[in-house]
């Protein structure tokens, strides 16, 4: 369990190995790999920054200059560059990584293999909930945490049938933000998938491939 900076109790989704893998292999078929891309790039555009897009063009010139943990910490000071600015274009890089690195595994499942070794390198500089938290302080930024009030109230007790899916999706009070509050969910799950796998490497590798 985790709380955001609403205060808000959140559960892990995603516990097991079995569970990881099965959430990958969900995610790494094409279409869905697509949204999980596509999502950053309408939350660069949504967020209406620059700033941060200029950061996030030049991310990699920065990790030869910095640690990922450092630029991560929104306490690095760079001259004439926004500390939170320098961390949103940090996670969504991240995010970026994790997503292009994980699309290799369908090739090689295996988790220890060097050539995961930018992709173990930022789940070392930062904890899944850490991530999720500042993805979703992101995502607030554009919806208003009023909006996201909402969203959570409406959702909290809501049975998740095609039917009731459709009424939510159609809600007047959630329509300007909810296909961004649907790619933040699936980043969540995404996320938390690719901790768990890489972090339990020896009973991955006893599975079956992705």
């Amino acid at each position: 369990m985790k709380k955001n900076k609403n205060g808000k109790t959140e559960k892990t989704l995603i516990i097991t190995p079995a569970q990881a893998k099965t959430a990958l292999n969900i995610f790494l078929q094409h279409p869905e790999k697509m949204k999980l891309e596509k999502g950053i790039t309408a939350l660069l555009e949504k967020l209406k920054n620059p700033a941060v897009n200029r950061i996030f063009d030049n991310y990699p010139d920065l990790l030869q200059q910095y640690d990922l943990e450092e630029l991560l910490s929104g306490n690095l000071e760079i001259p004439d560059t926004n500390k939170q600015d320098v961390k949103t274009a940090g996670i969504l890089s991240c995010m970026q990584v994790l997503v292009y690195f994980c699309d290799d595994l369908k090739e090689n499942p295996n988790p220890t293999h060097k050539h995961f070794d930018s992709l173990r390198y930022i789940l070392k500089s930062i904890t899944a909930s850490e991530f999720i938290n500042e993805l979703l302080l992101v995502v607030i930024t554009v919806t208003g945490v009023g909006y996201y009030k909402k969203y959570r109230q409406k959702i909290q007790h809501f049975n998740f049938d095609t039917q009731n899916a459709i009424l939510l999706e159609n809600d007047p009070e959630l329509q300007e933000h909810f296909d961004l509050m649907v790619w933040f969910a699936m980043t969540r799950l995404f996320t938390e998938s690719v901790y768990v796998y890489f972090n339990h490497p020896d009973q991955n590798l006893k599975t079956t491939t992705i």
